[in-house]
């Protein structure tokens, strides 16, 4: 297996699948209005994981809440996962997923944000997990430094050509390239010397863009004209997208590394 192909497979877990017929309609997510209170960045202090006592000198993690086309979303393993309203203000919106419960909210009493994050592989494999905790989350502004997905529209699959990098962690860069007559996705190795075998895309019949990410081919990259960026998206009855930055090529002294903004980004799962 490639690494993009692994890192889809680790991303996707707590992503559930959208061609199943059990996720909400587009009616059922939070429309534009009734939870814009919540819209913003939110810091989720670091802690003991057994203690659960604040740990000051980490950075902690980075929650934003954003609102595209009049849906809310939060941020989970790169994906950018619908919300939809609830009592308490916005809750995950795909089933069947490890993640559903996962709720943000405003607490009037104390006039604090908090998350309570529902996670079955945190249930089922940390002993001190306890279901319903809300957590406090800090309001703040939007960091500095984030990777900007702004990218000028394709005209030709030719225009798809470059390297990748998603907006959000985990990070990993990939690259397309022209083969003779095939295009090609080329990859870091793993361990960091050299890269895997080149894997072949194939262009989308009904629009500009590949498939070929994974061996179902269940991921594809495009473009969005709405949001004018490049994405990998996932689709069947909902479309869940991962929004990529173009990137420049590294300096031959940091070849296969990576940069990444110093902060942890979306909302904390087990996987």
């Amino acid at each position: 297996m490639s690494k993009v192909a692994t890192l889809l497979t680790l991303t996707a877990i707590t992503v559930p699948e959208c061609d199943r017929q059990t996720g909400p309609s587009a009616d059922g997510l939070a429309k534009a209005g009734d939870r814009d209170y919540l819209v913003g960045w939110y810091k989720l202090p670091a802690r003991h994981r057994r203690t659960r006592k604040p740990i000051p000198d980490r950075p902690g993690t980075l929650i934003p809440v954003l609102k595209i086309d009049g849906t809310y979303y939060s941020v989970c393993r790169g994906w950018e996962a619908p919300l939809k309203e609830c009592p308490e203000g916005l809750e995950w919106a795909f089933t069947p997923s490890s993640m559903v419960g996962t709720t943000i909210g405003f607490n009037e009493t104390s006039n604090a944000y908090y998350i309570i994050i529902e996670d079955q592989g945190l249930a089922t494999n940390y002993e001190p997990y306890i279901s319903g905790e809300r957590r406090p989350m800090t309001r703040i502004d939007k960091p500095s430094g984030l990777l900007d997905a702004t990218a000028k529209r394709p005209r030709t699959n030719h225009d798809f050509l470059g390297r990748y990098q998603p907006v959000w962690p985990p990070w990993f860069r990939f690259e397309i390239r022209r083969d003779r007559d095939r295009y090609v996705l080329v990859m870091p190795r793993l361990d960091g010397k050299g890269q895997e075998e080149p894997r072949e895309l194939t262009p989308l019949p009904d629009r500009l863009g590949f498939t070929g990410f994974d061996r179902q081919k269940k991921h594809r990259l495009t473009y969005n004209d709405a949001l004018r960026r490049f994405e990998l998206t996932k689709t069947g009855s909902c479309v869940i997208r991962m929004p990529l930055a173009r990137v420049s090529p590294a300096p031959s002294s940091q070849r296969g590394a990576v940069p990444q903004p110093h902060m942890r980004i979306g909302i904390p799962s087990w996987h």
